[in-house]
C-alpha cells in the first residue's frame, strides 16, 4: 500500500477533514486505515476490524455512523466484510483509491 500525493484530496492535505460534516465518511475511513498501513506495514495488511476503528481511530463517533460510513465503502467496492460475527466485524480494504 502507497499512497500517491497527486490523489490524495484537498482536505487531506490540509488536516481538516475533521471539521467538515458528515465526517467521517467512507473515504476518510479509507484514508485513516491506509495512512496506518503505510506507516507499519508489517502490522497493517489491509485489513481492519470495526472495533479496532471505534476504540483507536474515531472514539468520539457512534458506531452506528461508522458502520454507515463503512457501508458506503461496501458499496462503492473499496472495501470487502470478511468477518460478520458481531463484535468481531472485519474488513478488507480491495481498492486503495490514493494509489
Amino acid at each position: 500500500m502507497r499512497i500517491n500525493e497527486d490523489k490524495l484530496p484537498i482536505k487531506y492535505v490540509m488536516g481538516v477533514e475533521k471539521d467538515l460534516p458528515g465526517y467521517p465518511n467512507a473515504l476518510d475511513i479509507i484514508h485513516a486505515q491506509i495512512v496506518m498501513c503505510v506507516r507499519n506495514p508489517e502490522r497493517y495488511k489491509n485489513t481492519f476490524t470495526l472495533h479496532a476503528l471505534k476504540t483507536y481511530r474515531f472514539p468520539e463517533v457512534e458506531v452506528e455512523h461508522l458502520v454507515t460510513s463503512l457501508n458506503d465503502a461496501i458499496e462503492q467496492g473499496v472495501l470487502e466484510q470478511t468477518n460478520q460475527e458481531e463484535g468481531k466485524e472485519a474488513y478488507k480494504i480491495l481498492i486503495n483509491p490514493f494509489e
